[in-house]
């Protein structure tokens, strides 16, 4: 069973740890104020949160985290998926969001009208109260430029690594490099701090993919080695023709998918390039997260359910499923699993 707040739609989550429980933000929608129609949840999401507990998922105050600012405003229409930055003993907890002006125009794309995204951030001491980066949105949409088509700009991963922020952007190339079903992009921005970032570079583009949503980038040791993982999420539809040659229809659904790196050494500096083809992790499982994927033995993987054809969409944190990494790097699903809470 999936877990959902009552008369609301949920769907893309991450996760952070505080005081040892699980807390899960999450895009959501009133199912009422959709009209029942769950395509209009796109423009009228907000943040929420919940906390894992003994009896399951239960939600954390009165209203959403984190809403659209009033008009007018850089994140005016609604917010859309992030990612959260742990805090440390002198830095608070950093919550990095994509969001979406209300008065810029609409912009065609080879599959539908979208505005231009950006991502912003706020700050948090005990993740209930947020308060905003006051100047606007932190790390820029690059505009037509960097080889990107300048609308796609959303769901940043962002890790630290010593001294440095690195943020993992879902994007599409130009139309100019791709194909109309294809261009997918993973794009990687290195930042000295929550505030200032360096230049965007290609992580990621794909000839297999028109988007490459919601990614999830980490270590895993492996002996004296390590691999570097991106997990992406992906629908049927934005498989390409290219993909559809190249591999089994199994591995064309709607679901998450991911890539590795091969093992490099504990000390080897940068991103290595992984490896292609991406392959599918979870079918029918969209926007998949890994829980503590650099240390688990088999961490849980989480996300939201995938309508099958014919139902309609509800969304929801769906059970957790176990992970295995072999000794080659393959990623393998095990079982559903029920969440242990704690006691």
């Amino acid at each position: 069973m999936s877990w959902s707040p009552p008369g609301r739609y949920l769907w893309d989550t991450w996760f952070v740890r505080r005081d040892g429980a699980l807390h899960a933000f999450y895009l959501q929608a009133e199912v009422e104020a959709c009209g029942g129609d769950p395509e209009r949840r796109h423009d009228l999401a907000s943040i929420g949160h919940a906390v894992q507990s003994p009896e399951g998922w239960r939600e954390v105050g009165s209203g959403p985290a984190l809403r659209a600012s009033p008009e007018p405003a850089w994140d005016d229409l609604a917010l859309w998926t992030g990612s959260i930055v742990p805090a440390t003993p002198w830095a608070p907890y950093a919550l990095f969001y994509t969001a979406r002006q209300r008065g810029d125009a609409p912009v065609d794309t080879p599959h539908e009208r979208q505005r231009p995204q950006q991502i912003g951030l706020a700050f948090s001491d005990d993740l209930l109260e947020w308060r905003r980066f006051a100047w606007g949105p932190v790390i820029l949409n690059p505009g037509a430029s960097a080889g990107l088509d300048g609308v796609a700009w959303r769901d940043p991963y962002v890790m630290r690594e010593g001294n440095f922020f690195h943020a993992f952007i879902c994007a599409r190339l130009a139309p100019a490099l791709t194909t109309p079903d294809a261009g997918g992009a993973v794009v990687h921005v290195m930042g000295r701090s929550p505030e200032a970032w360096d230049a965007p570079r290609l992580f990621v583009g794909s000839e297999h993919f028109y988007q490459m949503e919601v990614p999830q980038v980490f270590w895993r040791r492996q002996g004296s080695r390590r691999r570097l993982y991106l997990l992406f999420s992906a629908q049927e539809r934005d498989c390409s023709a290219a993909r559809g040659r190249d591999l089994p229809e199994d591995e064309c659904r709607t679901g998450t998918y991911w890539m590795a790196s091969e093992a490099v050494a504990l000390d080897s500096a940068g991103f290595p390039t992984l490896r292609e083809p991406a392959r599918l992790l979870a079918g029918g499982l969209y926007a998949g997260k890994l829980l503590d994927p650099e240390e688990a033995e088999a961490p849980l993987l989480l996300g939201f359910p995938w309508p099958e054809a014919g139902q309609a969409f509800a969304g929801g944190i769906a059970e957790p499923r176990s992970v295995r990494f072999g000794p080659d790097g393959q990623l393998q699903v095990l079982a559903l699993e029920a969440m242990t809470w704690p006691r």
